[in-house]
């Protein structure tokens, strides 16, 4: 069960990598977050509304 346990051991000290980059990130932005909320429910109303309709095309110059 070598194998096992090698692949065990490298399973492992990638989720302590993972785990010691997540602590020494920079507090999460609660306020940025409320504020990227916002947007795209805006993107998602604007969408709603386009739905069945084509905007109009400028005519192209040959």
């Amino acid at each position: 069960m070598g194998l096992v346990d090698e692949i065990r051991n490298r399973r492992d000290s990638w989720n302590s990598r993972l785990e010691e980059q997540r602590v020494s990130q920079e507090p999460y932005d609660h306020e940025f977050e409320k504020g990227n909320a916002r947007r795209i429910e805006e993107e998602i109303r604007k969408n709603r509304e386009m739905v069945g309709k084509f905007p109009l095309l400028e005519k192209q110059s040959k």
